[in-house]
């Protein structure tokens, strides 16, 4: 089980290293994993909105799994948990407070929400409100944020 893991903290790794690579110039140094870059990706994302019609779909796809993973790594850093695999939604998520209570956060469909310019998808508030969730989580708790 450990080993799978590893291999998928590499996988979500090399992926958000991607998402760093694939950025704007101005945003490189700013993308540090902190609880400031959130607000960074949500800029790219946003200004990759206005550009992402007439995309492909694999290209849209490609954009939110690298960023998507670079915020589940951030949120990694800033509040621990576990990866899992999710089968269901076939993308990766990072679960928190195991195992009092379960708190799980998947973000490939939201940065994908965003990209395709669905201002409701606000990633920076969707982290924070995630952040505030883990912080002092009720026993028994069971939360998804997607």
């Amino acid at each position: 089980m450990t080993e799978q893991k590893n291999e998928l903290y590499q996988e979500i790794e090399a992926w958000a290293q991607n998402a760093i690579l694939h950025s704007p110039t101005w945003s490189i140094n700013q993308l540090d994993y902190s609880e400031k870059s959130i607000t960074v990706v949500e800029m790219i994302i946003g200004e990759m909105a206005d550009k992402s019609f007439g995309l492909p779909e694999e290209q849209l796809n490609m954009i939110s799994q690298e960023y998507g993973c670079y915020l589940l790594l951030t949120a990694h850093k800033l509040y621990g948990g576990q990866f899992y695999w999710n089968d269901e939604l076939q993308q990766p998520m990072l679960i928190c407070c195991e195992p009092d209570s379960t708190i799980a956060l998947l973000t490939w469909d939201k940065v994908k929400g965003r990209l395709l310019g669905d201002k409701v998808d606000h990633i920076a508030y969707f982290l924070d409100e995630f952040g505030k969730a883990v912080f002092q989580p009720e026993k028994g708790t069971n939360l998804v944020y997607l």
